[in-house]
């Protein structure tokens, strides 16, 4: 009998063993699809990038498109045309206005292997920003949930009325902090007309920290749509993925770019228009 036990978890450890022959499995590429992102401002130059999609598995970069013709619309008429300034990004010395809405048409000479035709956005209107009030470093000593350390705070004053939704950006030493967990968004669903600091007393944002004396930190805060707001939360749940059980499954984020006379034919990525305001400082002692 000892002997039958010991031959039993041998066999069992054999069989387990056999059981790793190699599958494989061919995964449709997709079809090639339009990239386009992109926005229009109250500040700077409208720019938008287009380039064509590459498989999933597919490590080569996205392929520029060079010969679009890229138009951006104010209130529905033709206000400028952008031109291609290298590696599928296309640009003009157009800056917007709050209050008026926007829209940009994409057209693509025929090309064999990949589509052909003509993309437009939905028109997106730049909405109200206020200014930042201040903007500093301060020193804060080690404390539970918190590193010794300089830190970047703003001050700033959400508008009253309900419906306004915000995106953060942060600059280092003048490099985008581009990492998804770098996505800042918010609304002001639960701080409509707040004032920082205001009773009662609402802290300061924290933008930054711990850094180090003489690093630059600048903050670009705009305005955007509630359907972008909707888009980068999608983007960030999608990309921040784990493979968890509990995780959504992975899918095509739809923008807001179609092609022109077929709702089902989208373009990827998204083009955007916002009011942004900028703040500045250097950490120091």
């Amino acid at each position: 009998m000892r002997h039958l036990r010991l031959l039993m978890p041998l066999a069992l450890a054999a069989s387990l063993a056999s059981c790793q022959d190699i599958i494989e499995v061919d995964l449709p590429e997709g079809e090639t699809r339009l990239i386009v992102n992109g926005r229009v401002t109250d500040r700077d130059s409208v720019r938008v990038d287009v380039k064509w999609s590459v498989p999933y598995l597919n490590t080569n970069p996205n392929e520029p498109v060079t010969d679009a013709l890229v138009l951006v619309y104010e209130d529905g008429l033709p206000a400028d045309t952008l031109i291609h300034r290298g590696e599928g990004r296309y640009m003009a010395d157009f800056q917007g206005e709050v209050g008026r809405s926007y829209r940009v048409m994409v057209s693509i000479p025929e090309r064999e292997g990949y589509p052909s035709g003509t993309w437009t956005s939905a028109a997106e209107t730049i909405n109200r920003c206020n200014d930042a009030d201040s903007i500093y470093s301060e020193y804060l000593p080690r404390a539970p949930f918190q590193r010794e350390g300089r830190y970047v705070f703003i001050h700033w004053a959400e508008t009253p009325g309900r419906g306004d939704h915000y995106r953060v950006r942060v600059f280092r030493n003048d490099t985008l902090k581009n990492q998804t967990f770098d996505l800042t968004l918010f609304n002001d669903d639960f701080n409509d007309g707040f004032v920082f600091p205001s009773p009662p007393t609402i802290p300061p944002i924290q933008i930054a920290g711990p850094d180090s004396v003489g690093v630059k930190y600048l903050v670009e805060l705009g305005s955007i749509s509630m359907g972008l707001f909707g888009y980068l939360n999608l983007l960030r749940e999608q990309t921040l993925q784990v493979g968890g059980l509990f995780d959504p499954p992975p899918a095509p984020i739809i923008g807001n770019i179609f092609r022109e006379g077929d709702e089902n034919d989208y373009a990827l990525g998204y083009f955007y228009a916002s009011a942004i305001r900028t703040a500045e400082v250097v950490i120091t002692n």
